[in-house]
């Protein structure tokens, strides 16, 4: 029989904090000057990911990244370590570089040409003679934000008050996503899209699996959304964890084994049993994991050796407050993220990032948005309005409900969630989201 009673074998079950059973209404969704006041106090007071800090590995190199109106440079200093700044220029506040990355000796405003070094200080401009409350060079320079690097990724923070960011993770959520080594991955899809919804719509699709077996059919019948084998835990400061056994059937399947379990299994010389038990089938999972101990090395992969049993077949889904949903599987990582719009309640930016560990002799990896294999190198960033083209299934169909939902929120005929159990994660990020709306997050 297969039994769950270690660590080893699934994530550590955590308390469950008490929910307040706050009301979720449609002006979160709707209101200008809800997005405005959100701006203000979540997104100018949360750590965000800039991108992967091996994309500026040269003193010079630099990120772009934008939250809402606000755009960020994270450039890599002489010593390894990156600074920050808010991208705007402190003489008329034109935008002094532009992204998603590039290469600077020094930043170049493009309207007056005002520079500023590395560290952020004037230090060159026309006619310094010129201003009457004396010469720029020793008085302005670029507003610093907190910028760190974790996961092989480069973050920030536009609050210069934050705690730190392993402080804002929590010990759980650093020690488990730093097993996965994300940073001797490589980014092979790095997609952005203009959506027809407010950023929350779809944080809050991330935080539920309810919606999997009407949403995602195609998934039911190798990963596990309910019962025994599936995991919700709520965790400080907004953020969660959930925990999602594959290579074996969900609960909610019925009916013979299909596609595409047999061959995932068949990959690593499993095969299903015919007329199978509930039993055999989840069986089928612990013989995968003992398959890749075996033939994992010999196969080129070498990044098995420091996952544990559930790792090598299993999904966990770290959903950050407020946005960055981080899923690690046995043989990459997702990043689905949506962003608010620069002005816009009822829009949103979504990214999708697939990154995979490089295995010996392999120079493509199947694609999680569909086509041909895409090639083990750091991909070009797409930029397009959703429909355009495709951001894979799965991701397809979550933002698919996107415009629906926002529609549907701007009538007087709706009220306020009426939530399930399953969408406790949801509920919890809310209630992170009244914290800080209030100002009084711990």
């Amino acid at each position: 029989m297969t039994t769950l009673d270690n660590d080893n074998d699934r994530p550590q079950r955590l308390q469950r904090p008490e929910l307040r059973g706050d009301p979720i209404t449609a002006t979160r969704y709707t209101s200008r000057d809800y997005f405005a006041s959100e701006l203000d106090n979540v997104w100018r007071r949360t750590w965000n990911i800039a991108g992967m800090a091996y994309q500026a590995p040269e003193e010079g190199d630099y990120l772009v990244a934008e939250v809402g109106p606000e755009s960020v440079i994270v450039v890599r200093r002489a010593d390894g370590s990156f600074n920050g700044y808010l991208n705007v220029c402190p003489h008329r506040g034109a935008r002094v570089a532009e992204g998603p990355y590039g290469f600077a000796d020094r930043f170049v405003c493009p309207y007056h040409g005002w520079q500023f070094d590395l560290d952020g200080r004037v230090v060159d401009l026309p006619d310094p003679q010129d201003f009457k409350r004396g010469n720029p060079c020793s008085k302005l320079g670029l507003e610093a934000v907190v910028v760190t690097e974790l996961f092989g990724m480069v973050w920030f923070n536009i609050d210069r008050d934050c705690g730190s960011l392993e402080d804002y993770l929590g010990a759980t959520i650093v020690e488990e996503i730093s097993g996965y080594h994300i940073e001797d991955m490589v980014r092979v899809l790095d997609m952005t899209a203009e959506t027809e919804c407010n950023w929350k719509i779809l944080t809050d699709n991330f935080n539920e699996a309810y919606h999997l077996q009407v949403v995602h059919p195609q998934l039911v019948p190798f990963i596990e959304s309910q019962g025994d084998f599936s995991q919700i835990d709520l965790m400080p400061n907004g953020h969660n964890r959930g925990w999602f056994a594959s290579y074996q059937p969900s609960a909610l399947h019925e009916g013979p084994v299909v596609e595409p379990l047999p061959s995932l299994l068949a990959e690593w010389g499993v095969a299903v049993p015919e007329n199978p038990s509930s039993e055999v089938l989840r069986q089928l999972r612990k013989d995968v994991q003992d398959k890749k101990r075996e033939l994992g090395a010999e196969r080129g992969f070498d990044h098995y050796a420091y996952l544990k049993n559930y790792q090598l077949t299993d999904y966990v889904i770290y959903n950050i407050f407020p946005n960055s949903v981080i899923t690690v599987g046995p043989d990459g990582v997702q990043l689905l993220r949506p962003r608010p719009h620069a002005t816009d309640p009822a829009q949103c930016l979504f990214d999708h990032w697939w990154l995979v560990p490089k295995i010996g002799g392999r120079t493509h990896t199947p694609s999680p948005s569909g086509g041909p294999d895409l090639p083990v190198e750091d991909a070009e960033h797409e930029y397009f309005a959703y429909g355009e083209q495709s951001l894979g299934e799965t991701a397809d169909q979550d933002l698919s409900i996107g415009a629906l939902q926002q529609q549907g929120l701007g009538s007087v005929g709706f009220k306020q969630f009426y939530l399930s159990e399953q969408e406790i994660r949801l509920q919890n990020f809310h209630e992170r989201l009244d914290d800080y709306m209030r100002r009084d997050a711990n």
